[in-house]
């Protein structure tokens, strides 16, 4: 069948669904060439496309996008570059509402880089803004990492675009990154200073609304982490943007600003007003280099303005780093939101790690949250990537909290698990000799859970109980690990043992 007959059975309200996903399987299958043949067909017919189902259009898209930049090379790049700027206009104003992925024709027009495309690009965003703010960083983000493209075709028209939520924040972030690169005489923003002073006093004002009335943001955690993610990129965005413009009348705002609660917030108005000569944030800024959640940032900036000797070389300790990092990755939004009530090293050891050549260090930090009548620890990894366990690891021997964090890191083709109801045959002969293995020992009840694949060794993991107490236990036949369950608001799962067992065995390999 021919791409356009593919096409034909995907578009108009007639389409069959069901049959979708195979058409698509079969565009999947071609090359560049072929999306560009597939993106003609959409713009040559307009009708046709905004009676389709937006689910089908929207794969659809993905699927087209995927052929264009999957590989990244050379020739993909040049076809990019040849796709008529029109032919994505045409397509994006014929959509129906509520398609998904509309923002990677978007991104299409970016990656091409020439004045036409840029120019089609920045009408699309003024008419048809993303309502995702991670959507607007990937279609800006090709402008960012090249600087073969003219900046007067994106601004100053893009900045019409400040308004948008999802969209202000990314826009400001290309500006700074042109203005400190010095691909611009003067930033960008800099015509329109009185607007940004303006938006940083009602940004600043609305999150402080929400540190007092959380609920202020939307009445469900989706809704009011976004928000919330987008009000604080647009704040840092701005913070960033004055303290490059370098104008004394953003002080105001700016002390308006560090008074937040937030930490990225706060030390990036401390930052800016340091910048701009300010000496209470100066001050405010070299404070923060004490709070493990703004420490990075606010070393970093006091070092770019020549003040880093004001901070207390005990906040600059690997131990210290290390706090920084865990509280850091905390306070992400997909993460628990805010900073820890309190972090502490609590061992860290240099060792051969997997998936690297050379020893690195491991550091494990507890954390906690004082939540009045509740609370909640447990421990981290940083060094190779910082990470927790949602499983509970507080009552762990610390050597066993190493190897479930080597396990969790392991990347290896050869090292997978397989869940009961996917196993072949031969695995399930596996898990019953597994499960005999651990009755002998006296193990009740056994439910088989997952078979673990270790190179060339095999365990099975099962649920149990042993002497009255339910657990969940891992046994390659010489080895067998249990873990209590029952009781346990956080117990180890079925993978969590898996990760055990195996880093138990890396560590003692490599770490004799």
């Amino acid at each position: 069948m021919s791409i356009q007959q593919t096409l034909s059975s995907l578009l108009g309200a007639d389409a069959d669904a069901v049959a979708a996903g195979y058409r698509l399987r079969e565009l999947a299958s071609g090359d560049a060439a072929s999306a560009v043949s597939v993106l003609a067909h959409l713009a040559g017919h307009p009708d046709r496309l905004g009676q389709s189902d937006p689910a089908i259009v929207g794969a659809l898209l993905r699927v087209v996008h995927t052929l264009l930049v999957q590989d990244r090379s050379e020739a993909s790049m040049e076809i990019i570059g040849t796709l008529t700027p029109d032919v994505i206009r045409q397509i994006d104003q014929s959509l129906p509402p509520e398609t998904s992925n509309r923002h990677l024709l978007l991104h299409l027009l970016t990656l091409a880089r020439s004045r036409e495309s840029l120019e089609v690009f920045v009408d699309i965003l003024k008419q048809r803004p993303p309502s995702d703010w991670m959507d607007a960083a990937q279609m800006l983000s090709p402008l960012m990492q090249h600087d073969d493209w003219p900046v007067d075709a994106v601004f100053p028209a893009a900045l019409d675009c400040l308004s948008e939520p999802a969209l202000a924040a990314s826009l400001l972030d290309l500006a700074n990154y042109l203005s400190r690169s010095g691909r611009v005489d003067e930033h960008p923003a800099a015509g329109i200073l009185a607007a940004l002073i303006e938006l940083l006093g009602q940004v600043s004002s609305r999150l402080g609304f929400f540190e007092d009335n959380p609920r202020a943001f939307g009445d469900d955690v989706p809704t009011v982490q976004k928000r919330l993610a987008e009000a604080v990129a647009l704040a840092v965005a701005l913070c960033d943007s004055l303290a490059l413009i370098g104008d004394e009348s953003a002080i105001g705002k700016l002390n308006q600003t560090v008074l937040l609660r937030h930490r990225r917030v706060q030390c990036e108005a401390a930052g800016a007003l340091a910048k701009l000569g300010d000496e209470e944030g100066r001050k405010r800024l070299i404070e923060l280099a004490s709070d493990p959640a703004a420490r990075l940032r606010a070393i970093a900036y006091a070092d770019e303005l020549g003040i880093g000797n004001e901070i207390d070389e005990d906040y600059r300790t690997p131990d210290a780093t290390a706090e920084a990092e865990m509280a850091l990755w905390l306070s992400q939004p997909h993460q628990m939101g805010v900073p820890p009530t309190h972090v502490e090293v609590a061992e860290s050891r240099r060792l051969l790690w997997p998936s690297f050549n050379d020893p690195v260090d491991v550091t494990l930090v507890r954390f906690e949250y004082n939540m009045g009548d509740r609370g909640y620890s447990n421990l981290g990894m940083t060094g190779p990537a910082v990470f927790t366990m949602a499983c509970d690891l507080a009552d762990m021997p610390i050597d066993d909290i190493f190897a479930i964090y080597a396990g969790w890191h392991a990347d290896h083709e050869d090292i997978f698990s397989v869940p009961t109801e996917s196993m072949n045959e031969a695995q399930r002969r596996a898990m019953e000799t597994f499960q005999q293995h651990l009755q002998h020992l006296g193990y009740e009840e056994l439910k088989p859970v997952l078979l673990g694949l270790f190179l060339d060794e095999r365990a099975g993991v099962f649920t149990a109980n042993r002497e009255g107490t339910e657990c969940v236990v891992i046994t390659d036949g010489l080895e067998t690990i249990d873990q209590a369950t029952a009781g346990r608001t956080r117990p180890l799962g079925a993978e969590d043992l898996f990760n055990l067992y195996k880093g138990r065995k890396m560590l003692r390999t490599f770490n004799p």
